[in-house]
């Protein structure tokens, strides 16, 4: 085995720790399948007829997601909430939005350097902590990234990328109270890419949660029209959520859906 799949595996078995449940890998059978312990059994399609998303992701619990977290979400919490609090953010003067992105993407370099070392990408990691030390210092605090104009350019890696990479497939598709869309996969790498704020006081951890988040849904302003008019809203934010995720894994299979089998073979029995 060669070191970079010797530091993915170690990254993984880090989240296996730091989340608490096991997580399946790259098959044709659902994360929350029953343990299989023979080739065959291995091999067998646990969908359940489920529609198998990008990421081997299946939504097990889309009834459960759908009048639960995502009624309360999208309809409240978005809407009255979070929508108002994200165009007032936007209104801000440029130069503020701008500091407070660049705040947070600097100590988003923090990750940077950890996951991509999990993948045994050394340069990158040396660019990341290079970037963080950089803007640390001359760019105050990361408020101005001067990284980039000096050709010093960003190497995004996150830890939910690193278990994909490594073989781990997205498990299921959970839609969060407060939080919005996940996977199992994404839960550990959240987790695990959360470290910075565990090294800070909680309220520090929480503040910075909340700006980030809000930095966040203010770059989805422009998607809010796309989703506000879909015909399922629901399953329009689901595919952008797990094709967005699958692509950071996999750019060239990240419009891939694995074919219903159990459909076809009913709307065969129908002709």
């Amino acid at each position: 085995m060669n070191l970079k799949k010797k530091m993915a595996s170690l990254a993984v078995t880090l989240a296996f720790f730091v989340g608490g449940t096991a997580q399946a890998f790259h098959s044709n059978y659902s994360p929350m399948a029953p343990r299989q312990l023979t080739y065959k059994a291995s091999h067998a399609d646990y969908s359940y007829g489920l529609t198998v998303l990008p990421g081997n992701s299946i939504d097990s619990i889309e009834g459960l997601n759908r009048n639960g977290p995502w009624q309360t979400n999208y309809y409240v919490l978005d809407r009255y909430i979070l929508r108002p609090v994200a165009h007032g953010y936007a209104k801000l003067p440029q130069f503020s939005r701008t500091g407070i992105h660049n705040f947070i993407g600097n100590v988003g370099e923090l990750n940077n350097t950890v996951n991509n070392l999990f993948l045994g990408n050394f340069a990158d990691s040396g660019i990341s902590i290079s970037r963080f030390a950089i803007n640390s210092t001359i760019g105050i605090l990361g408020l101005f990234d001067v990284a980039t104009p000096m050709g010093i350019e960003r190497k995004e890696m996150s830890f939910d990328t690193v278990q994909g990479r490594a073989g781990a497939d997205s498990g299921a598709y959970l839609m969060i109270p407060a939080v919005g869309p996940s996977t199992e996969r994404a839960i550990h790498g959240t987790v695990v890419d959360a470290w910075p704020t565990y090294l800070v006081p909680p309220l520090i951890g929480w503040t910075f949660n909340a700006i980030s988040a809000i930095d966040t849904r203010a770059g989805l302003i422009p998607q809010e029209e796309m989703i506000d008019n879909a015909v399922d809203p629901y399953a329009q934010v689901r595919t952008a959520y797990l094709q967005y995720r699958e692509g950071k894994v996999n750019p060239d299979a990240a419009m891939e859906n694995k074919k219903d089998e159990n459909v076809e073979e009913f709307l065969e029995e129908i002709d």
